[in-house]
């Protein structure tokens, strides 16, 4: 599940100087015209006996290596153990990130409400809506800390996958933080979710105990229910320029260059970083967005991750 964070990077030189990112308003519209070109906000889209049969059997499968069982919550007792989970995992100072009432209006109005159990002990919840173009949106995910590293994750994913099937939905997105080596392995290796928007300081600031003095730039997902599980890392071309690079020292370092592919790579373990160094945390913040704004001004877009943990960007066809 976890990036191989083992290879030392590659080099880099001539540090280019930063500067601001444009609207984010104006990536969701173009982003979401562009899904639904593809056709992937389509819920309408084939899901077949076949194809549900496989994402339960999958499903159960994980669930079982995980030892835990996932089921929807539709009760309120069920609701309120629910947010003290994500509480548990979130540390919010104002309370849960989902107060009970949410989740309850959330799950009487027909959205996807449901958590982990190992026996009758509640150690993951999840939640999700549904959106105006078709798909599920998936809002928050989680873990308690003392069940992490089994794969929960991965089960609840697979989960909600099934659950979304059966009612005809095609795609589940959500957003997640892209300087997180691990979530970004998981979510576009392990999931296979493609990214449809880069979108800084997305949520505004955030004072929970993950997120508190960070921005909060997120990448937008989007996972195609009707692809199988897992997915793959990208293989960047010989010639593939890298414009986002970790020194030896940890430091953050953008390269100029052009070219059809490029490589953003990402520190090894920044969740640690804003605990030991903050400083540098926010310099990783920083260079990350330059580096996107480059490319993506220069028409690229977020194709997958490499072997490295490195963002691929390539530039789309006109």
């Amino acid at each position: 599940m976890h990036p191989d964070n083992d290879r030392l990077p590659r080099r880099c030189v001539d540090p280019v100087p930063f500067s601001t990112l444009g609207s984010v308003s104006d990536t969701v519209a173009h982003e979401r015209a562009r899904s639904e070109e593809t056709g992937l906000a389509d819920s309408a889209a084939a899901v077949t006996a076949e194809r549900l049969a496989r994402a339960e059997g999958d499903a159960e499968r994980a669930a079982a290596r995980s030892g835990v069982q996932v089921r929807t919550i539709d009760d309120p007792a069920g609701h309120q153990q629910a947010a003290e989970v994500l509480q548990q995992i979130w540390e919010h100072p104002a309370g849960a990130p989902l107060p009970p009432a949410m989740l309850r209006a959330f799950d009487y109005t027909g959205n996807y409400v449901a958590a982990a159990f190992e026996g009758d002990r509640m150690v993951g919840a999840a939640t999700g809506f549904h959106t105006d173009h078709g798909a599920l949106h998936s809002h928050i995910a989680g873990v308690l800390p003392s069940h992490q590293g089994r794969a929960i994750g991965y089960v609840l994913k697979l989960h909600q996958r099934a659950w979304a099937l059966r009612r005809g939905i095609a795609v589940i997105a959500w957003t997640f933080d892209p300087l997180i080596r691990r979530n970004a392995h998981f979510n576009l290796v392990k999931l296979g979710a493609t990214v449809a928007a880069y979108l800084p300081d997305f949520y505004g600031e955030m004072t929970d105990h993950i997120n508190a003095g960070d921005h909060s730039d997120r990448l937008l997902v989007e996972w195609d229910l009707r692809k199988p599980v897992p997915g793959a890392a990208v293989t960047a071309a010989a010639d593939a320029v890298t414009v986002l690079c970790a020194r030896q020292d940890e430091q953050p370092e953008l390269q100029s260059g052009t070219g059809h592919e490029r490589l953003l790579q990402l520190p090894v373990d920044v969740e640690a970083l804003r605990r030991t160094d903050p400083a540098l945390a926010r310099q990783w913040r920083a260079a990350l967005r330059e580096a996107l704004a480059g490319v993506l001004a220069d028409g690229h877009r977020i194709v997958g991750l490499d072997p490295h943990s490195a963002y691929l960007t390539r530039r789309e066809s006109s």
